[in-house]
C-alpha cells in the first residue's frame, strides 16, 4: 500500500463512539443512530477491518467493511456486509482533508476534527429524481 494512503487511513484505527440521526422525510420520523465503530489494520497492515455495530432506533445495525487502496487508480475502496444480508461497494477519495465515499445510491461528505479524535459529516441519498438529498448526520468520536 502507498505509504501515504496507509498515514490517511491510520487516522481512522481505534474505537469510535458513534451517534447520528436520519433525517425526518415525509414519510418517516427521525431516526437515533448510536453505538460503536472499531478500525483495525488486517493482513499485515494491508487492509482495514471496520466493525460498526450501532443500533437505528430500535433496530441493532452490524457492518463488516474491507477498505484498502487502489494504487493504479488512485482510490480507496470499501467493500462492505451487513445483517440485513446486505453487501456493497464503495469507493473514496481524500481531497484537502475532504472525504468522499461514493456508492450507487449514497455518499458521504465530511472529515476528521484538527485533533482527529471527531470524525463527521453527511450522508446523502440518490432521489428517484437523479438529485442527492441529505440522509444521515453522523459523528464518531474516538475513545
Amino acid at each position: 500500500m502507498d505509504q501515504i494512503a496507509k498515514q490517511h487511513l491510520n487516522h481512522f484505527i481505534g474505537t469510535w463512539d458513534t451517534e447520528g440521526i436520519i433525517l425526518e422525510t415525509n414519510n418517516a420520523p427521525a431516526v437515533k443512530i448510536k453505538g460503536t465503530d472499531t478500525y483495525c489494520w488486517i493482513l499485515d497492515n494491508s487492509f482495514i477491518l471496520h466493525q460498526a455495530n450501532v443500533m437505528i432506533g430500535t433496530s441493532n445495525s452490524l457492518t463488516h467493511e474491507i477498505i484498502g487502496y487502489d494504487v493504479v487508480r488512485q482510490h480507496y475502496s470499501m467493500q462492505y456486509y451487513n445483517n440485513q444480508g446486505q453487501s456493497g461497494f464503495m469507493n473514496a477519495i481524500l481531497d484537502n482533508h475532504l472525504w468522499t465515499f461514493t456508492g450507487t445510491n449514497l455518499k458521504f461528505n465530511g472529515g476528521f476534527s484538527k485533533e482527529n479524535n471527531e470524525f463527521s459529516g453527511i450522508w446523502k441519498q440518490l432521489t428517484d429524481h437523479n438529485s442527492w438529498n441529505d440522509f444521515i448526520h453522523i459523528k464518531l468520536t474516538k475513545r
